[in-house]
């Protein structure tokens, strides 16, 4: 006891009896199973410094391994700043990545060669230019950014879970194993080495050369694992591997909270823990620190849908505050002034936001909306993300181009990018004709000019002409409007899709994108400086400072906000074809197995408990004039919300009705929802508690 009365009194650190376990626990293996909002890191860098100060285990021998390089700085910050006053030695904090880098640099200075890595901030381009290259080549065909990232996270599944054989697998890229195999096979030849390679060379050199792996072993007789749900196959027998001998294996895990399955992580590693050590003993950390009680208790009782898990009993240590919200909206502009209103009711005469909020999404796509509206709202904001490849996309390049053309008759690049979108019969001849031109004059004249033609098709380029002239005088969504309706342009891009067995949907949500930006935007000048303002914004360091000073806002996708916590949450897009995805529902409708969606129920656990005092779950019913289908999480959370009040409601209960104001319950019709409340007007009312509940209309009064 005399450690923990000294984190006490001398670092304000207060474990509870469950984190007191898990910190106590010396040899063998462990797992602890830790909730939202439990403490996990507490209980890490406690345990080292229990290990070190009322073990006896020195602290080079501790190794803690993270999955990102701003877990392991925040780990060694806080172990640091806590306990290093204490503790002299340094203790090892380090990525799974940058561990395995440190093999191969070993087996480098033992073979006497070295291998060039491919791949971070300075090389990065180096591994893109060479996929691109071998998928032209295999292929005959250029692969845009968004097929390029697909076939990055293909090729880090097939690494990261040990797979051989492709056959069956379904992957997205055109003839996939020959880009992969042809990529390896370059790699080999040219000693070169990317950030998946890491893992697999660190474990065939540690199970090749056995001194080497007795040398790991023996330094590190007490490993710790951070976030082990986000395993894959290969980082789990690395794992394993190295902890075999000494059994000291300390592993923290929410089984929950395991999203990553594009990248090989998978739940079933730490379900099997058990099984794969023997004497396993399990802690949970069961108590949740960060959010109110009635946000744990909806989203718990939403995670409880998932059959393949550890069952849990989150306990809330806050009261409980503001009732969550499922928030319907009538289109996707609706989505945003609801986000700009609940922002502003929470401000004050500067514009500052009081208190941390986020706005999270399944796609990056939905993010730019959001920025364009915080950031002509003043309103300070950051954007956490990997890579949006909007701006560069194909189709946004050719709605711009149709504009600059418009604007400018003389821009023959813009002209060669659509002349065959246009659906005016313009051959190549044509093209040529105007590419051959010195650009001083109107494209269309120089082609009327430098061809012979047939007096339909001269009266058709007049037609043409006479159309861009028109278009440059529109508003930027009626222009937009235009293009589609008059040019035909989503037609023409539905008939690529199908050749090339792209989405059209996609495609579609990138025009509408468009659309919503132009309808805020005068001029069509005015539009594209819009559209170059919002790509620097994008592009710069992921942060944008706007009026009022800080960043209050984050926007963030669902899986990048893991390990973060705000005050206020905005989950939007809940719709089906976003989160859990069409294809997926049609999936588990095929095969009449509800377990495929699994994963992304958990993503949208995660996304619930991110939120610390208020959370709102939009979806649109509509978009350009389509109707949306709500998200299936969000019927579920709907049912649960509803049962969980539909408890609640009993003779002499307090409620607030949003039109009749504070009552109590006089009494309830037996095994029924009907009930008499009495209001402060004196006016007694019989209501249907459960259509009130449903429309949102009626809630406990002591919940405010």
């Amino acid at each position: 006891m005399d450690f923990f009365n000294t984190l006490d009194r001398k670092y304000n650190i207060r474990l509870n009896s469950e984190q007191r376990e898990a910190v106590r626990h010396g040899e063998g293996p462990a797992l602890i199973l830790a909730g939202p909002g439990s403490g996990k890191t507490t209980v890490i860098t406690a345990r080292a410094a229990f290990l070190i100060k009322e073990a006896g285990i020195r602290p080079q021998n501790i190794l803690t391994l993270t999955f990102n390089k701003a877990a392991q700085q925040e780990m060694e910050k806080r172990f640091g700043r806590l306990y290093g006053s204490d503790i002299s030695e340094k203790v090892h904090f380090a990525t799974l990545h940058s561990f395995c880098n440190r093999v191969v640099r070993e087996y480098e200075r033992m073979k006497g060669r070295k291998l060039q890595r491919i791949e971070g901030s300075e090389q990065e381009t180096g591994k893109h230019k060479l996929l691109k290259d071998i998928y032209l080549k295999i292929n005959n065909s250029r692969i845009n950014d968004d097929e390029l990232e697909n076939l990055i996270n293909e090729i880090g599944l097939v690494k990261n879970s040990l797979i051989k054989e492709f056959e069956g697998l379904g992957f997205n890229t055109k003839r996939f194993p020959q880009v992969y195999r042809a990529y390896e096979d370059y790699k080999k030849s040219n000693l070169l080495i990317d950030f998946d390679d890491m893992l697999t060379y660190a474990f065939s050199i540690l199970t090749k050369y056995p001194r080497l792996l007795a040398y790991y072993r023996n330094k590190y007789t007490y490993i710790q694992v951070d976030e082990a749900q986000d395993l894959s196959k290969i980082q789990f027998e690395l794992i394993r591997l190295l902890s075999a001998e000494s059994g000291n294996v300390f592993i923290v895990a929410d089984d929950d909270q395991s999203i990553y399955g594009f990248r090989g992580a998978e739940p079933q590693y730490i379900l099997d823990f058990e099984k794969q050590f023997g004497q396993c003993s399990i802690y949970r950390l069961e108590r949740n620190y960060r959010s109110a009680g009635n946000i744990v208790r909806l989203s718990s009782s939403f995670i409880r849908q998932n059959k393949n898990r550890y069952d849990k009993n989150h306990a809330a240590v806050n009261a409980s505050g503001k009732e969550p919200e499922t928030v319907k909206t009538r289109s996707q502009r609706e989505q945003l002034k609801f986000i700009l209103d609940k922002l502003e009711e929470g401000g004050n005469s500067s514009g500052d936001i009081p208190f941390h909020t986020a706005v999270l999404y399944r796609n990056n796509l939905s993010s730019i909306l959001v920025a364009d509206l915080l950031e002509r709202n003043g309103i300070g904001f950051k954007i956490r993300q990997n890579k949006l490849h909007f701006f560069r996309h194909w189709l946004v390049q050719e709605i711009t181009a149709f504009l600059h053309f418009a604007l400018n008759p003389r821009d023959v690049e813009a002209f060669s990018k659509i002349y065959y979108r246009m659906n005016r019969y313009i051959s190549k001849a044509m093209l040529e004709c105007a590419l051959s031109g010195s650009g001083n004059r109107p494209v269309i004249d120089c082609i009327m000019d430098g061809i012979e033609l047939k007096p339909f098709q001269l009266e058709g380029l007049q037609a043409v002409k006479l159309e861009f002239a028109q278009l440059a005088e529109k508003r930027p969504w009626n222009a937009l409007e235009y293009i589609k309706n008059n040019f035909k342009y989503l037609e023409s891009v539905k008939e690529y899709c199908g050749l090339m067995g792209i989405s059209c949907e996609y495609n579609y949500r990138l025009f509408e994108i468009l659309q919503e930006i132009a309808y805020n935007c005068s001029s069509i000048v005015g539009f594209l400086d819009r559209l170059a303002e919002l790509d620097r914004l994008f592009e710069g360091n992921n942060a944008a400072a706007c009026a009022g000073g800080g960043a209050a806002v984050t926007l963030s996708t669902l899986h990048s906000s893991k390990g973060l916590e705000y005050d206020c949450v905005f989950m939007i897009d809940l719709i089906n074809s976003e989160l859990p995805g069409d294809k997926l529902l049609e999936k588990a409708v095929e095969l009449k197995d509800m377990s495929v969606l699994e994963e992304e129920r958990r993503l949208f656990y995660v996304g619930m408990t991110r939120a610390r005092q208020e959370l709102y779950l939009v979806y649109p019913s509509a978009s350009n004039h389509e109707n949306l289908q709500a998200s299936v999480f969000i019927s579920e959370v709907c049912r649960l919300f509803n049962n969980e009040l539909e408890k609640g409601f009993s003779e002499g209960a307090g409620v607030i009705h949003k039109k009749f104001g504070q009552g109590s319950i006089v009494s309830m019709e037996p095994n029924s929802m009907t009930a008499r409340v009495r209001f402060k007007d004196g006016q007694v009312r019989t209501l249907d508690l459960r259509i009130c509940i449903e429309n949102r209309m009626i809630m406990f009064e002591d919940i405010h």
